[in-house]
């Protein structure tokens, strides 16, 4: 009995020194199993000594990588210094404006013949065909054929314009403008609400930089790609695009079209872009050199209050009466030239309503090429009634000689003449009333509100205004909705040097 326990006891310690050292061989396994777990993911893992080895080499591929491209840049830049010193330079040190006739990789600061500076920025070249002097305007010109004028600007003159004070005189005499009483200006100066809506300072820092901005040489003109522009090839009619889509017409009052953004162009001899509201010249103005395809060295936007004031102190130091008189200037009613030279435009009459009448537009429907004349001139023939109120015309149907008077009006392409360039850019007086960046809510019955109804400011009169009453420096605002389009109110691009 005695032996059979025994033998029992063996046999059980037995099992429990097998069953310890299974247990621990499995425990040993476990282990092992964890630290090839932690010695794979140290080797292959995510942060492993592999992942760093592909990192670091990575790191250093893309390093070494940037630093080749560094130096290539600085080789490219010592080149291209290089060529710039091969051209003829002024008495500064600097490339003389002259010189640079070619598309320019990068911005450069260069000067006149009497050592004037200018900026001519990345993407541009100079058209010195057009002029070399900075006191009588730099033309630049993109790839595309847009041309812009500098204009010299110090910071204290872009901060005499800023308009920090309401000023209490608003009649339509000349008001003196900050310190110096030799820049005048008209109306609206009072309303305590006026706002340019830009980037004032990164506007003002550029000039200080940069010493001047650039003005569209022309007032907008409409892109060919545009549904509405004349130069399209669906339109061989040549037809007269308003502001809706009645009778047949597109709108002209878009940013967009089939989700392509509508960029301006600055170009002699266009189709002037009317019948746009404020708001949509201001979209449109940032798309001609704003966004991720943007290879130019500026910043485009809707002309501001303080662009136009500096650009027009700047013309006025050539012409001072056009400040208040601007009839010779510009394509405005009471300037009577007869065109010797054939030109694009559009011939509108306005209706005068008699006692107990509308009055209104009598659109054109189509564009001509011709010599027409210019300013109001007044129809008397009854057949008139017929001519105006037939195809080539929008609402001649509502209008007639009986109950209204009619009076021809022609609206201009874009540069279509000489005489109304002034420092080498067109049309800033007549044509087309422009719009500015300038805003309020103030209108004829509340000088003073600071909410509801946002209006906006034009400046530069219209071809259906009197160059006189509504001359250059004419800036209304109290009446035009940021929305409203019209068939004699368009708008002009403004450019500063990055």
């Amino acid at each position: 009995m005695k032996k059979r326990l025994s033998k029992n006891k063996n046999s059980s310690l037995k099992n429990f020194t097998s069953g310890i050292t299974l247990i621990a061989l499995v425990v040993t396994i476990i282990v092992l199993i964890i630290l090839a777990t932690v010695s794979i993911n140290m080797v292959v893992g995510e942060n492993g000594l592999i992942k760093k080895a592909e990192q670091a080499r990575d790191a250093y591929e893309e390093s070494a990588k940037r630093e080749e491209e560094g130096l290539d840049s600085m080789v490219e830049e010592y080149d291209y210094l290089m060529e710039l010193r091969k051209l003829p330079q002024g008495q500064n040190g600097k490339p003389l404006v002259e010189g640079l006739t070619e598309i320019q990789k990068r911005t450069v600061k260069a000067e006149d013949k009497d050592g004037k500076e200018v900026t001519v920025p990345k993407g541009f070249k100079v058209k010195p065909e057009c002029g070399t002097d900075v006191d009588k305007g730099i033309v630049i010109e993109d790839k595309d054929g847009n041309q812009f004028v500098w204009v010299p600007c110090t910071e204290e003159q872009y901060k005499k314009h800023e308009y920090k004070t309401q000023n209490l005189d608003d009649t339509k005499v000349s008001t003196p403008d900050g310190e110096e009483n030799s820049w005048k200006t008209y109306q609206y100066r009072n309303y305590i609400d006026w706002k340019d809506e830009v980037d004032i300072d990164k506007n003002k820092l550029s000039v200080k930089e940069n010493g001047g901005f650039y003005v569209a040489r022309f007032e907008a003109g409409v892109p060919d790609n545009a549904s509405f522009s004349v130069n399209n090839e669906s339109n061989k009619e040549m037809a007269y695009y308003t502001a809706d889509a009645t009778n047949g017409n597109k709108s002209k009052n878009v940013s967009q079209e089939n989700g392509i953004n509508l960029k301006p162009v600055s170009k002699q001899g266009m189709q002037a872009w009317n019948y746009i509201s404020q708001e949509n010249a201001v979209k449109v103005s940032k798309n001609m050199y704003n966004g991720a395809e943007n290879s130019y060295g500026v910043t485009s936007s809707l002309i501001d209050g303080i662009a136009w004031d500096r650009a027009l102190e700047w013309i006025a130091s050539e012409k001072a009466s056009i400040v208040t008189d601007s009839k010779d200037y510009g394509n405005c009613n009471n300037n009577t030239t007869q065109l010797e030279e054939d030109v694009l435009y559009a011939q509108h009459v306005w209706a005068t309503a008699r006692t107990g009448e509308t009055s209104g537009w009598v659109i054109a429907n189509k564009y001509k090429t011709g010599k027409p004349k210019l300013g109001k001139e007044d129809l008397t023939d009854a057949n008139e009634k017929l001519k105006y109120n037939s195809a080539d015309y929008t609402n001649g149907d509502k209008y007639n000689l009986t109950t209204h008077t009619f009076s021809k009006i022609v609206e201009l392409s874009t540069g279509a003449l000489e005489q109304f360039k002034l420092k080498n850019i067109y049309d800033m007086a007549g044509n087309m009333w422009e719009w500015t960046t300038e805003t309020g809510h103030h209108s004829t019955t509340d000088k003073n509100a600071t909410t509801g109804t946002k209006y906006a400011v034009r400046r530069g009169g219209g071809f259906a205004d009197s160059g006189t009453n509504c001359p250059i420096s004419e800036r209304p605002g109290d009446h035009d909705v940021m929305t409203w389009a019209e068939v004699s109110f368009g708008f002009r691009v403004v450019l500063y040097v990055q």
